[in-house]
C-alpha cells in the first residue's frame, strides 16, 4: 500500500443536529418535528387555497400549539388515559366510511397528503387521546339543567334553519380578568380588525393571531345553524351581510367574526331517532381498555342470562347516565360516532350490542325503541349545551396548565 494512500484523509459524512425549540416539562420538542408540522399544515392550506403568512409567523404558531398539546398528552397519560388499537382503528374505519371510502382506499389518500401510515395513527392516537381527556373534564365541571335545555329548544324551534359559513378569530381574556385586562383584549381585538378591514387576508390573520383551534385552519368553522353557534354569534350573524366582519364580546373571549355565507333555511326529511340505554367503563390507569372490554363481556354474558339492564348500569357504569340506569334517551343516529351509528342502525331491539370502543370509553347499549323525527331531541339538546359551555371551560383550564407548567424555548424559532 503505498504512502499516499496511508497519508490520505479519513472523510465521514456529515452529521446533522437536530435543534431543540422547546422544552415542556421533561420532554423536547425538535426543530425536525416543527418542520414537519409545518410543511404539511403549508401544504394541506394551500390545497384550500388558503393564504399562508410568513412561515416563521406560521412556526411559532405551530409551535405554540405543539406545546399545548404535549402538555394535554401529558397531562391525559397522569391521570391514566389510554387508547387502545381497536379504539385506532374504530377512529380509522369511521373516518374512511364518513369519507365515502374503504379502508384501503383511505390510506392512499392519506399518504397522497405527505402522511406515513405509522405517523397518521400517532396522530389520530393523540386526537382520540385529546378527545377523551376534553369529554372527561367537561363532565366533572359542566351541569345541564332542564330549564336550560327547555329554553334551548324554544330557541331552536323559533330559528328559521338558516345556515351560516363562518369564521373567526379567539381571543382569549386572561382567567379572572378584571375590566383593565377586558380593555386590553378588545383593544387589541380592534386592532386586528382594522388590519383585515385594511385589506389583510382573514384566513391569514387567524392564523396568525386567534387562539382557537380552528386558528391553524384559516379560522373556518363550516357551515353551522343557529343551534350549533354561540348565542353571541347568532344574534350578530342575523344582522350581517355575505363578506362583512365585525368584533363580537362572549364569555371569557373577544371574537372577531367573517360572514362567508348563508343558505336559506330548508325543513329536513324526517329522521331516525333510538331511545338507547348504556353501561360504560372508562379505561384509566388502573384498568387499562382491554381489561374494560373483558369486563363488559362478563357483564353481556350476565345480561344474556336474565340480569336487568339498569341494574348492572346503575352498579357498574362510569357514565353519568348510570343513576338513570343507563338511559341515554332519545338520540339522532346520525349524531353519533360512525361506527357506533352503524351499529345501532342494525342492531334489533332490546338486544345488548358491544363492547364497542368510543373516545368516552368502552361501553354496552340497548336499542329500547326507534322512531322518525324531524328537529332536536331533548338528548342532543343536553349535549350541544355541554359542548358549547364545557368547551370554553376547557379552554380556561388548559390556560392554567399552561401557566403551571415548565415551558422553556432555547431558541428563537
Amino acid at each position: 500500500m503505498s504512502a499516499a494512500l496511508l497519508q490520505a484523509p479519513v472523510t465521514t459524512p456529515p452529521v446533522t443536529i437536530d435543534k431543540i425549540v422547546a422544552v415542556v416539562n421533561n420532554e423536547v420538542i425538535t426543530q425536525s418535528q416543527l418542520d414537519r408540522r409545518v410543511s404539511l399544515l403549508i401544504k394541506r392550506l394551500a390545497a384550500r387555497d388558503v393564504t399562508v403568512p410568513p412561515r416563521h409567523l406560521l412556526a411559532r404558531k405551530v409551535l405554540s400549539q405543539m406545546v399545548l398539546q404535549r402538555l394535554e398528552l401529558q397531562y391525559a397519560h397522569n391521570i391514566g388515559i389510554r387508547v387502545s388499537e381497536i379504539q385506532v382503528k374504530h377512529a380509522e374505519a369511521a373516518l374512511a366510511a364518513r369519507n365515502h371510502m374503504t379502508v384501503p382506499q383511505f390510506e392512499q389518500a392519506v399518504a397522497s397528503e405527505g402522511f406515513t401510515r405509522a405517523g397518521f395513527l400517532r396522530r389520530l392516537r393523540t386526537e382520540i387521546t385529546i378527545r377523551t381527556l376534553i369529554m372527561q373534564r367537561i363532565s366533572r365541571s359542566v351541569i345541564v339543567t332542564r330549564r336550560a335545555v327547555d329554553r334551548f329548544l324554544a330557541q331552536a324551534r323559533a330559528a328559521d334553519g338558516t345556515r351560516y359559513h363562518v369564521s373567526e378569530i379567539t381571543l382569549q381574556l386572561p382567567v379572572a380578568a378584571d375590566t383593565a385586562a377586558r380593555q386590553a383584549v378588545r383593544k387589541r381585538a380592534r386592532r386586528i380588525l382594522k388590519k383585515i378591514e385594511a385589506g389583510e387576508p382573514f384566513s391569514q390573520a387567524a392564523i396568525a393571531y386567534s387562539q382557537d383551534p380552528h386558528a391553524l385552519e384559516g379560522g373556518d368553522i363550516g357551515w353551522r345553524t343557529v343551534a350549533h353557534l354561540r348565542p353571541s354569534f347568532a344574534r350578530a350573524l342575523r344582522q350581517m351581510k355575505t363578506g362583512d366582519v365585525r368584533l363580537v364580546a362572549g364569555r371569557g373571549a373577544y371574537y372577531i367574526v367573517k360572514l362567508k355565507g348563508q343558505r336559506a333555511g330548508v325543513k329536513g326529511p324526517a329522521r331516525e331517532q333510538v331511545r338507547l340505554r348504556e353501561i360504560m367503563l372508562r379505561p384509566s390507569r388502573r384498568m387499562s381498555a382491554f381489561i374494560a372490554h373483558e369486563k363488559l363481556k362478563a357483564l353481556k354474558v350476565r345480561l344474556a342470562h336474565g340480569a336487568h339492564f339498569k341494574t348492572l348500569a346503575r352498579a357498574y357504569s362510569e357514565a353519568s347516565t348510570a343513576v338513570r340506569g343507563g338511559s341515554l334517551g332519545w338520540v339522532t343516529v346520525a349524531g353519533l360516532p360512525p361506527a357506533l351509528a352503524e351499529a345501532v342502525r342494525y342492531l334489533p331491539l332490546h338486544t345488548v350490542g358491544g363492547p364497542y370502543a368510543t373516545t368516552e370509553g368502552q361501553m354496552l347499549i340497548e336499542v329500547v325503541a326507534r322512531r322518525m323525527r324531524a328537529g332536536i331531541t331533548r338528548n342532543e339538546a343536553r349535549r350541544l349545551l355541554r359542548m358549547r359551555r364545557g368547551n370554553a371551560l376547557y379552554v380556561r383550564w388548559l390556560q392554567t396548565l399552561r401557566d403551571d407548567a415548565y415551558v422553556r424555548y432555547p431558541s428563537h424559532v
